[in-house]
């Protein structure tokens, strides 16, 4: 916790801060990696469920609301997450400073999250 210099306590919320876009595409990167395992776990439920279900066939379990959904969801999030590790992985490749710059622009990650605007509306059509 932050102290004030009259050594009273403060509190600070986390909406009192101004952070940067990389830095929220980074929280991104790692909540959607969180979901992602959510959505696995219940589409490997729902797997479960279609192979201990005889009566149940795979065209009425992916008709239904819930799994298309869920499986849309799995998708746009593994667009995010994947867009956002690629440009990671490339501002961590990068060890001079030129290309370092560019990859970690505003307009590099306005572009990331324009791609991926795009994905999921490719995606939410289909």
């Amino acid at each position: 916790m932050y102290q004030h210099p009259d050594d009273r306590p403060r509190f600070l919320s986390l909406t009192a801060f101004r952070f940067p876009l990389n830095a929220k595409l980074s929280a991104g990167h790692r909540i959607t990696g969180a979901l992602l395992i959510v959505c696995l776990i219940k589409i490997l439920a729902l797997t479960h469920l279609l192979i201990l279900s005889p009566d149940l066939d795979f065209y009425s379990i992916q008709q239904h609301w819930i799994t298309q959904t869920l499986i849309k969801t799995f998708w746009v999030l593994l667009a995010f997450h994947w867009l956002s590790g690629l440009r990671h992985l490339l501002a961590e490749h990068f060890i001079d400073a030129k290309p370092y710059a560019i990859i970690n622009q505003t307009s590099i990650s306005y572009l990331l999250i324009g791609l991926w605007l795009v994905i999921t509306l490719l995606i939410l059509l289909s």
